[in-house]
């Protein structure tokens, strides 16, 4: 079972860039008051520029944290960027995070999840569809790579026409395959190294790379 695809949040937590990111020690508090439930968060340490800028980017691609304040914003950045987290646990602080918002902090969240389960449902059905069409489009492919009666230029059109005649989708991904187990991409870059290497030793000059053809 996919849980990326389950939990909305999971998604949400993805669009962190961590990179350098040194996640800032915050343990957020709960007390309990009368009517209302209070968050209280208590930093041991002040957020560095790169937290900054990271959680200045945070924010501009979730937009409900636009509505909420200060202290909110800190308090659920300390919870998606807790690496110590199981993604159950960060999914339940979450909710419970969003349950402490305003109205219309929460609509915004609810419009929020709501245009994400959208992509994802539409994300799902798009890698589904390339896959069920990856197999016929490689086999006409190879149909026309294995053709030893035509030439190359013919052999470069009826490729050509293959990619254009395909969906957008199946056609992109079928080149970066193609391009991906290439010769070119593999044994042809290692001959290439190794005559670099060779021409180096020799006090040769290099003067560019191996040609080599795409073979499926």
């Amino acid at each position: 079972m996919l849980l990326f695809f389950l939990l909305p949040v999971f998604t949400i937590a993805g669009v962190i860039q961590r990179e350098t990111v040194v996640v800032p020690t915050v343990v957020p508090t709960v007390g309990t008051t009368v009517g209302s439930t209070v968050a209280m968060i208590e930093s041991n340490t002040v957020p560095t520029r790169t937290q900054d800028t990271e959680n200045a980017k945070l924010e501009a691609r979730l937009p409900f944290l636009k509505s909420a304040d200060e202290m909110s914003r800190q308090e659920f950045f300390s919870i998606i960027q807790n690496d110590k987290l199981s993604k159950s646990e960060i999914w339940e602080q979450v909710e419970q995070w969003a349950e402490r918002q305003s109205e219309h902090v929460r609509t915004d969240i609810l419009e929020f999840h709501q245009r994400l389960s959208q992509h994802v449902d539409n994300s799902k059905a798009r890698v589904e569809r390339i896959i069920k069409s990856l197999p016929d489009a490689l086999r006409r492919l190879s149909e026309i790579v294995q053709d030893i009666d035509i030439t190359r230029l013919q052999e470069k059109n009826r490729i050509s026409n293959l990619y254009t005649s395909l969906d957008d989708d199946v056609s992109k991904t079928l080149q970066w395959i193609v391009h991906l187990v290439s010769y070119e991409k593999n044994e042809g870059r290692q001959l290439e190294r190794r005559t670099k290497l060779r021409k180096l030793k020799k006090g040769g000059i290099w003067t560019g790379s191996v040609q080599a053809t795409n073979i499926i």
